[in-house]
């Protein structure tokens, strides 16, 4: 079936079905979609006709669509960045956000970093990434004077940042750097995070104000406003995941489905571990960050790039890396009994495999680390740390239309498409105004808790 771009509150077009209008625009509808066939298998004619090029040619490439037609373009016509971005040529006339990009004085390394060396920084969501990003040189809301980019070539080499649905980085690059955490704590974390503060109209008010986009606004809503009960984590798990809750059986359901990440209520519930490992290549050398040993994992992804051993001095850690963004929240709101921790662990049975998928291919931890991360994990969910996948009480969900509608791939928007629609690409959606670099996103920083520096 042929596919349309349409508007998209976060990235202005993306692809999607076209699944027509209002009863009465049917004939309407069915006229233009007989239009679009033909004009697709005339334009398909004409590309068939036309003489072929080396496949090294831009011409042949997917991504050319996002280039000037002038055979001296060398640049992305789209793009509101001076250093090629690949968000702004998957997402054309959409712009980078200023916390996905370096800080200023950290922008020109790029173009000094081979292909060969360049780092991918995948910054899940919950796990600590907001400390690690200030300390690589993101500007996410890092504070240049309470947290200065470290030194070393970590910082030098991660120019690029994939988090949630924002994914910025050269699929060939040389390493992609996760951040982990156990996926229990993240969840606490994600599901704090997001709340809004205050209940009824205090917290509707709350809400509107700190998620203007409607689409944000109302999924929120639904999860946390029109769901009372889901107050605090404990209250979340035995009325939301249990058949004896009191919650209501769709807010049963959004709980489920949230906590799964099938179903997008809560940003950081829905851009998993396996979201972002399914949405590096599938060749990628990975490296790994883990919260809970966060000095130690620094200094041996550091060492084994080319790096020092001992970047992080350990009797130093604390002075060196600083948490970012620290809560203010009752420990009370995010404690679990031993019961609501089982179910916890059960729902997350998928994610924990993805979060060993993780450790295991990361090349600068050995065995040994490895097993002392699953180890942790067995304190904390002994029934489900060991399975493996395939061996949890759901199937590991298929995400390839989520991966599509949200990482975005370059090939996207269709030859097709883009003649349909070349007007309307061309037009620039998003006018530069003053400030544009330093801007941040509030609303996707990450970890709200002090951060275990365990050497």
């Amino acid at each position: 079936m042929f596919r349309t771009l349409k508007e998209d509150p976060n990235h202005i077009y993306v692809m999607g079905n076209n699944n027509g209008g209002k009863s009465s625009n049917n004939d309407k509808n069915s006229r233009l979609y007989t239009c679009v066939v033909v004009l697709a298998f005339v334009l398909l004619f004409i590309h068939t006709l036309s003489p072929s090029f080396d496949d090294s040619s831009p011409s042949n490439n997917a991504s050319n669509l996002r280039y000037s037609s002038s055979d001296n373009a060398i640049s992305n016509r789209f793009s509101y960045s001076k250093t090629k971005s690949p968000y702004e040529e998957i997402w054309i006339n959409s712009k980078l956000p200023g916390w996905a990009k370096k800080k200023r004085s950290f922008r020109s390394i790029e173009d000094s970093v081979a292909p060969s060396e360049r780092i991918c920084y995948v910054h899940v969501g919950k796990t600590g990434g907001s400390t690690v990003g200030c300390g690589l040189g993101f500007s996410l809301h890092c504070n240049n004077h309470t947290q200065p980019p470290l030194g070393g070539l970590l910082p030098q080499r991660a120019t690029r940042m994939f988090h949630a649905d924002t994914y910025d980085c050269h699929d060939d690059s040389a390493y992609f750097l996760f951040v982990a955490r156990d996926p229990v704590e993240r969840l606490k974390s994600a599901f704090l995070y997001e709340r809004p503060k205050g209940t009824g109209r205090k917290g509707d008010a709350w809400l509107k104000k700190h998620s203007p986009q409607q689409a944000d606004y109302e999924r929120k809503k639904n999860l946390y406003l029109d769901c009372p009960r889901f107050g605090v984590m404990e209250n979340f798990v035995q009325d939301g995941l249990t058949k004896h809750g009191r919650a209501s059986e769709e807010c049963k359901f959004r709980a489920f489905t949230a906590v799964r990440g099938e179903r997008h209520f809560n940003c950081h519930m829905y851009f998993n571990y396996q979201f972002h490992l399914e949405g590096v290549p599938e060749d990628a050398n990975v490296l790994a960050i883990r919260n809970e040993h966060l000095v130690r994992d620094w200094n041996a992804a550091e060492h084994f790039i080319g790096g020092e051993k001992d970047m992080i001095p350990p009797e130093r850690a604390n002075e060196t890396i600083h948490a970012v963004n620290k809560s203010t929240k009752d420990g009370q709101d995010k404690w679990l009994s031993d019961e609501s921790t089982r179910i916890v662990c059960r729902q997350l049975c998928n994610e924990i495999v993805a979060y060993k998928k993780i450790l295991r291919r990361a090349l600068n931890l050995n065995y040994l680390e490895v097993e002392r991360s699953t180890e942790e994990l067995r304190e904390v969910c002994p029934e489900y740390a060991d399975r493996e996948e395939g061996e949890c009480p759901t199937p590991m969900p298929d995400i390839s239309t989520k991966l599509m509608s949200s990482r975005g791939y370059e090939d996207i928007v269709m030859e097709t498409s883009y003649h349909l629609n070349k007007e309307i690409l061309e037009t620039t959606m998003h006018r530069a105004k003053k400030g544009d670099e330093a801007e941040a996103e509030e609303l996707m920083d990450d970890d709200a808790y002090d951060l275990p520096y365990n050497v």
